[in-house]
């Protein structure tokens, strides 16, 4: 057998439901539904809110998929925007996409209606809206359902897999396998030992169920119990550089060390970006980023950085990972880059843009279930796991939000835990809007995470008012700890200079002193002429992805003062 055939025969062909009492518009839409996807979905329609939801019911009492459900904005006795909330109680997982009449201005977003649709997209009651009186359904309709039914298709079709990772749903090595692949953007899926595909498995490759998780790979291949240098080897990703040296070399590759990789690349640079684990960094735990610049709709982080990642490879950046780094130190006129291998990196130029990790409750308990239902990020991992269940967040930033609201798409109550006053100290607007209107997630504030309970994973938490000292213990299923950060610099104190918390000094932060070199530093310049520091790992930086972006692009430019302005000391 091969990895891409399903797992069982898909009982009915997915459903693409529209509701729109417009019997012209209506039959419009319908038969170009039906033009583009009859091969692998039924077009069903309805001419009223009342008859579509009595539809959409029998869909599901029959255990049909929706996959996607689309209604007029204005309908007789009943808002589009209500029939798809309550569409969505019917059908969770079904795309909602609400269909707009083109006001006078013939403009692509109706000005008329733009308080209704962004008051909808704030409080997340529809995914996305279409324009009708579309002239080809090619130009406004096919590309919205097309990037809705990609989404649906990931989650719950048949689709390219490169590793099915069988094992215990709540081990650590489980955990650890599914988010190293998530956020590297390889297609894969998760298979629980116990269940019937899971023995199925365990059969049909001769596999020995005491050394789970095991990773199978299209080809066959078995891996049991794989490190993360042994996926990426099985995955034939590169561990070591391709040449003697390089103009630049980025460490990290989140959004700062990707940007530098792209702009870096494509402006001639011999560009290598060092990954120690995979692409992404924090934002690529992101389940979903709406304020980046570009994506109206959001787009997830893991993605994001993916699409980065591949753009600075097709510009002719050099990839390795799984690859630490120990030390960085001057060679004159170069700087060097020391691995825990003992291997080097010898560069003219050096972008540190290693990041961020999410700081560590002292907490034994919850130490020892780390992968077992405690985890530091991983919402986006982890939520379809947690259907029906107790979930906690810890954290009053947009990453803590993100996660919460991710999670509520699976768990029965999502609550989130806050220390302070008010989400308003950390977190976008746009954010506290979706979690005020969600009804599954409650914040508490004044709250903090001091214990936890569970044997082989966890089942409950202990939480104090950190005002009246009040202790109780909850139920809970899973937290996500996403508070405060701490910069991945403790081998690089003896490199450059980092202010009392770790962060890296550049530029006008440095003292005269602090510099070692006779002329200013450079923007984003280290106390080590030549190494650079970009994104949150930068003292002062805006920790937002777009603030990464931005520091890692621009930082290039001063990349290239350094270079030349070497070039000119060593020219006779």
């Amino acid at each position: 057998m091969t990895l891409d055939e399903p797992a069982e025969a898909t009982v009915a062909r997915p459903v693409l439901f529209v509701v729109d009492a417009d019997p012209q518009a209506r039959a419009r839409t319908e038969l170009a539904l039906t033009r583009r996807f009859s091969p692998d979905y039924r077009v069903e329609s309805a001419d009223s809110p009342p008859g579509g939801l009595i539809a959409l019911e029998r869909l599901a009492d029959a255990g049909v998929p929706v996959a996607l459900v689309a209604a007029d904005l204005h309908l007789p006795d009943m808002s589009g925007i209500d029939v798809l909330e309550q569409a969505h109680h019917l059908h969770p997982d079904a795309s909602r996409i609400l269909l707009v009449a083109m006001d006078q201005h013939h403009t692509r977003i109706p000005f008329t209606e733009l308080a209704t649709l962004q008051r909808a997209t704030a409080l997340g009651q529809i995914d996305t809206f279409v324009m009708k009186g579309w002239v080809t359904p090619e130009e406004w309709l096919y590309p919205q359902v097309q990037d809705a039914l990609r989404a649906w298709t990931l989650a719950h079709g048949p689709h390219h897999v490169v590793y099915r990772i069988v094992g215990e749903q709540w081990a650590p090595g489980s955990h650890r396998l599914r988010d190293f692949l998530t956020r590297s953007g390889v297609p894969s899926d998760f298979v629980a030992a116990e269940s019937n595909r899971g023995r199925q498995l365990l059969r049909e490759f001769d596999i020995d169920a005491a050394r789970l998780p095991v990773a199978i790979h299209a080809s066959g291949h078995v891996l049991y119990d794989p490190t993360l240098v042994d996926l990426a080897a099985s995955h034939g990703v590169a561990t070591r550089p391709s040449q003697p040296f390089y103009d630049l070399a980025v460490l990290g590759a989140g959004p700062a060390g990707l940007a530098a990789g792209v702009y870096g690349a494509s402006e001639g640079l011999r560009t290598l970006i060092i990954e120690r684990e995979t692409v992404g960094g924090q934002a690529g735990t992101s389940s979903l980023i709406r304020n980046y610049l570009g994506f109206t709709r959001g787009i997830g982080g893991a993605e994001l950085t993916n699409r980065a990642w591949e753009q600075a490879v097709m510009f002719g950046a050099e990839f390795i990972y799984t690859q630490p780094a120990t030390a960085l130190t001057a060679r004159d006129p170069y700087r060097v880059i020391t691995f825990q291998d003992q291997t080097e990196v010898v560069s003219r130029a050096v972008l540190l843009a290693v990041g961020v990790t999410y700081r560590r409750l002292p907490i034994p308990a919850l130490d020892r279930l780390v992968g077992c239902g405690v985890f530091y990020g991983a919402a986006s991992v982890e939520g379809p796991a947690l259907a029906g269940e107790q979930v906690y967040v810890v954290g009053g930033a947009n990453s803590a939000g993100q996660a919460a609201l991710h999670l509520a798409k699976f768990a029965a109550c999502v609550t989130l835990l806050i220390r302070g006053d008010s989400l308003s100290a950390g977190m976008s607007a746009y954010l506290i809007t979706q979690i005020e209107a969600a009804s599954t997630i409650d914040v508490r504030l004044h709250t903090r995470l001091v214990d936890g309970r569970g044997e082989s994973r966890l089942n409950a938490l202990t939480l104090e008012d950190t005002q009246s000292g009040r202790r109780e213990e909850v139920p809970a299923a899973a937290v996500f700890i996403l508070i405060g950060a701490i910069p991945r610099t403790d081998w690089l104190q003896d490199a450059v200079r980092l202010d009392d918390q770790g962060f890296v000094l550049t530029g006008a932060d440095l003292s005269p002193e602090a510099f070692g070199a006779q002329r200013p530093p450079l923007p984003f310049e280290t106390s080590l002429p030549g190494v650079l520091a970009a994104g949150d790992v930068r003292h002062g930086s805006v920790k937002r992805v777009a603030g990464a972006v931005g520091e890692g692009s621009v930082a290039v430019g001063s990349v290239h003062q350094y270079l030349a302005q070497l070039a000119e000391a060593i020219t006779p």
